[in-house]
């Protein structure tokens, strides 16, 4: 009986703490100037160079808002949590900003396993937590809201566009690990469709850095096209003997991940020149509007802040798309902004339109297939291309498959996986 009762009491008081919580919340905003957002990044740490660049992207969305007025005519208070490459901190962080700064919306928590242990704790208290990473997909969940690309949204238009263009024989290099198997699936889902051959799934762990052996393999296969998925510093190590070598003008290498850690700016040009790579942003997009967000993110960190890629980049969208949220509920209760966010915002940024999904709380959006030469990425032509390089729109219309079996190529059909080439609407 005792127990029985001290489980109880102990449910009782965790119901009792998320609901003051939320009400406490609604009451603090309702009652002061600002209203406050969380960041929840690694600005230090092993995972800095993925953290500090997306809560850059964040802060400068956060002045722009303010600098037109705010929202709902409050200032937005960014309440800063360094994470220190710690899962651990991210739920312990996330709960201090809900209950000490009564935070009303938090993104970050960048890599899986930080945004696996953060979602509960946003669950728990109803505030909308916003996802601003590339990942792998999968994620629909009431009180999330990916607003960066899916696995698939990358990697369905870069295979379309390899297996037309490269060649139909593909070998896949991966680091072993959840993400880069769930993208392996997609290999033989778009090759199936495209006629074309995944002639090797070749994964290793992430702390590999003699890569000998895995060339020779790939040598022996003699494929069109390398799709690489490994990740991290030692990773590096790949690009480095692949060049070292003589493989880097014989068989082309195409990626999702190579540049969400900027290593095209570590690695020598002989080493990454003519990389391909599919991202929904890149800093050398020649548009007005991504002109005037560098200029004020120049103005706001220095010229000497890093390079935003598409992963970061995500930290400056979430925010808008959250704003865009708030304005049309007319509030910044969670179940209003909700609402909104289902009902289908349509926002016009640096990166191009985006859309957000109500269905599965993730965006429409535009994939750009670059490449990269001395350094700098651009859009990867050919002959008889339009000027404006591969763009695709993608709809993150999420296959929930199961990762012990490969989706079939119906998986992909209907409109919703069109990969076509398709103008901004």
């Amino acid at each position: 009986m005792k127990s029985s009762r001290r489980r109880f009491l102990g449910s009782s008081a965790a119901l009792s703490a998320a609901s003051i919580a939320g009400s406490f919340a609604g009451r603090a905003w309702a009652a002061a100037d600002t209203v406050a957002i969380a960041s929840l990044h690694d600005l230090s740490g092993s995972f800095d160079i993925y953290g500090a660049p997306s809560h850059l992207c964040m802060k400068v969305a956060v002045e722009e808002i303010n600098a037109t007025g705010g929202l709902l005519g409050k200032k937005i208070d960014l309440k800063i949590y360094d994470t220190q490459s710690d899962i651990n901190k991210n739920p312990q962080y996330a709960q201090k900003a809900v209950l000490n700064d009564r935070c009303v919306m938090l993104q970050g928590a960048m890599v899986g396993a930080a945004r696996e242990a953060t979602r509960p704790v946003m669950r728990r208290y109803k505030v909308p937590f916003f996802y601003g990473s590339l990942y792998e997909g999968g994620l629909c969940e009431k009180n999330s809201f990916c607003v960066n690309t899916g696995g698939n949204q990358q990697v369905v238009p870069l295979l379309e566009w390899s297996f037309k263009n490269l060649g139909k024989k593909l070998y896949y290099i991966a680091s072993d690990y959840n993400a880069p198997r769930n993208f392996g699936i997609w290999n033989h889902v778009v090759a199936k469709r495209e006629g074309g051959e995944v002639v090797a799934d070749d994964y290793y762990p992430l702390d590999v850095t003699d890569f000998t052996s895995a060339i020779a393999k790939i040598q022996a296969a003699k494929p069109d096209v390398v799709h690489s998925c490994l990740v991290g510093g030692p990773a590096m190590a790949f690009y480095r003997q692949w060049a070292a070598a003589g493989m880097l003008k014989k068989i082309p290498i195409i990626s999702i991940v190579f540049g969400a850690g900027n290593e095209h700016e570590v690695l020598a040009p002989e080493e990454s020149d003519g990389v391909i790579v599919a991202y929904n942003y890149f800093q050398e997009l020649d548009t007005p509007k991504n002109k005037e967000f560098l200029a004020r993110l120049d103005a706001s960190v220095g010229k000497s802040r890093p390079y935003i890629n598409g992963d970061a980049f995500g930290g400056y969208s979430g925010v808008m798309l959250w704003a865009e949220a708030v304005k049309r509920a007319g509030s910044f209760e969670r179940d209003a902004v909700t609402a909104a966010f289902e009902s289908g915002i349509r926002w016009e940024g640096p990166a191009g339109v985006m859309i957000t999904d109500g269905p599965t709380h993730n965006t429409t959006q535009d994939v750009h297939i670059i490449t990269v030469k001395n350094r700098v990425w651009s859009s990867h032509r050919e002959e008889g291309a339009d000027s404006a390089g591969h763009l695709w729109r993608q709809m993150q219309r999420l296959h929930q498959s199961k990762p012990d079996r490969f989706p079939d190529a119906a998986d992909l059909a209907g409109p919703a996986w069109s990969a076509a080439p398709h103008a901004a609407p």
